[in-house]
């Protein structure tokens, strides 16, 4: 533990950033992050949507039929004229530093460096500045923050023009969007999500093996019956009915084979043979069967891994529990210590000819006891003391009162015995005296006193 002031401070600066349960402070910090992290994400994104879009040529003229040059493919209807069905998507170029995508980057940018830099002031608390350093998500964060201040110091020394290759720096923006698993380690969910895919490792093994075999297997079945002949004037494999075939070879065919068996099916690719119909239907069949199997397996850990999650938030709940229990129990561990150290007051006389029950004092407690707040008259009755709480304890305090009473009468009759004892060895040894009783029938005939003296 550190004991000086600037290690304590580290201390608690790197807990706040490193373990969000560890408070509300970091709770809080840890959300302001994620959301940081969402906002950083989705500006890099929008800011790629390219202005002006639209389609042009989009109008032919019915006459001529030929394309209306720069006609766009709006809601209002140019007569003499029907829409293409090839029109031209165009857009302006895209460009850096749009607003308000410029402004939410460099926000953005300002609280990862501000918190880079403070888990790199407080890192010699935590894992040590050299692991600190060399940690990957840490790279990673380094990573994605240097390529804002370097296109800044470019554009202030009027070098971006002339260094136009390190455009390739804009890439490592792209590490932000890593960032959010970096804060995964926060969310149940993903947390979860992760350990069952760590555990269906094997499984997933054996998917991507039966995939692999399957794939090599159907692709090179559909260039056997799909790749068609080869024409010539056309310089193309054509198929039966006259298009080109797409399955030139077996790597090209793997592509509609993946397609196929995992269900997806885009139709850029599709056979027209019989044959390949057949082998389609056979390759589809194939796919549900290679994927079921693994799938269920993935399923069942990820169940697990739910099933043992909530084990685990019960667990939690029930140590909260037995925590709150331990220390009420202190408590009335320490008022019935309070109520032991503090003397009692004698009974009061009784007033107006209405002797005490008993002739007994009754049990009085320390001012600070909880049971005090509850006696009767007490001024705190009704206010914000939990009454049960103040039950227990008057309940705790009576069964010690007790135990002090039988203790007393445990210690009288002890003595009582031991007294009887000394009287029936000391007189052992006279054996029977004039009056012809034995020591015992004396002791017995006087419990309280001596036997008369012999006259004789």
């Amino acid at each position: 533990m550190p004991t000086s002031g600037l290690g304590k401070l580290q201390r608690k600066v790197w807990v706040l950033f490193d373990d969000p349960g560890s408070s509300t402070a970091a709770k809080y910090l840890s959300g302001f992050m994620m959301s940081v992290i969402m906002l950083s994400i989705a500006s890099y994104t929008f800011a790629s949507n390219p202005a002006n879009t639209l389609w042009i040529d989009a109008w032919i003229n019915r006459t001529t039929h030929e394309v209306i040059e720069g006609s766009t493919g709006s809601d209002a209807v140019v007569e003499g004229a029907y829409l293409s069905d090839s029109p031209r998507r165009v857009c302006s170029k895209l460009e850096d530093g749009v607003s308000p995508f410029l402004e939410i980057e460099a926000f953005c940018i300002a609280v990862f460096t501000a918190e880079y830099s403070l888990r790199l002031f407080a890192s010699p608390q935590g894992p040590g500045l050299v692991a600190y350093l060399i940690g990957l998500w840490n790279v990673v964060d380094l990573i994605s923050i240097l390529p804002f201040y370097v296109e800044i110091i470019l554009a202030a020394l009027n070098l971006d023009s002339q260094l136009s290759y390190l455009s390739v720096l804009r890439l490592f923006r792209l590490t932000r969007i890593t960032r959010i698993f970096k804060m995964s380690k926060n969310l149940e969910g993903l947390i979860m999500l992760s350990k069952s895919l760590k555990k269906s490792g094997p499984a997933l093994l054996m998917l991507f093996a039966f995939m692999g075999i399957a794939g090599v297997f159907f692709a090179t079945l559909i260039f056997t019956f799909e790749s068609g002949h080869y024409d010539t004037y056309r310089r193309q494999y054509v198929r039966e009915d006259g298009s080109p075939s797409p399955f030139e070879s077996i790597p090209t065919s793997l592509w509609w084979t993946i397609i196929t068996m995992t269900t997806v099916g885009y139709g850029d690719q599709y056979p027209v043979s019989t044959a390949g119909k057949v082998i389609a239907v056979l390759t589809m069949f194939c796919g549900l069967v290679v994927l079921s199997l693994p799938i269920t397996i993935i399923g069942a850990n990820f169940d697990d891994e739910f099933r043992e999650l909530r084990k685990r938030a019960q667990d939690e709940k029930e140590r909260a529990r037995r925590k709150e229990r331990a220390q009420l129990r202190q408590q009335q561990q320490q008022a019935a210590a309070q109520a032991k150290s503090t003397p009692t007051r004698p009974a009061k006389p009784a007033t107006d000819g209405e002797p005490t029950p008993g002739g007994v004092a009754p049990l009085t407690y320390p001012p600070s006891s909880p049971v005090a707040s509850a006696a009767p008259g007490a001024a705190s009755v009704g206010g914000g003391e939990d009454p049960i709480k103040l039950i227990q304890a008057m309940i705790h305090e009576a069964h010690y009162a007790l135990t002090l009473e039988v203790e007393k009468l445990m210690v009288d009759h002890e003595n009582k015995l031991r007294l009887q004892i000394k009287q029936v060895l000391r007189r052992h040894a006279s054996g029977i005296d004039a009056r012809g009783s034995t020591p015992l029938e004396q002791m017995r005939a006087y419990p309280n006193s001596d036997p008369p003296a012999d006259e004789g």
